[in-house]
């Protein structure tokens, strides 16, 4: 295991799905990434929300990580489409996660 401490502000976006009614709500909070902990195959990050202390857990394979708003800006997103965040593209949090980035 291998923790870094950020100091970093996003956006957190998690989404609830009504199949039934085919509805998907979007829960959208501003954030600040404190840390990110990293394990063999998979990482967590730590954010602080505007209420409460979060961590979610990403696992390499079913983590999308990729650039947005030509390169300003790092979205890490669940495979399955209910969680991301989105940062900036710090280059110490680019590199540190630099194993779970896939290459174009």
């Amino acid at each position: 295991m291998e923790e870094k401490e950020f100091n970093l502000r996003g956006v957190a976006v998690d989404v609830t799905s009504y199949e039934l009614e085919g509805v998907d709500e979007f829960g959208k909070a501003p954030v600040v990434l404190k840390k990110v902990i990293k394990y063999k195959s998979s990482f967590s990050l730590v954010m602080k929300g505007i209420t409460e202390e979060l961590e979610w857990y990403f696992s390499k394979g079913l983590t999308n990580i990729y650039f947005l708003d030509n390169g300003k800006a790092l979205r890490i997103e669940h495979e399955d489409g209910t969680y991301w965040v989105d940062l900036p593209a710090d280059p110490e949090l680019i590199n540190f996660l630099k194993d779970f980035i896939e290459e174009a």
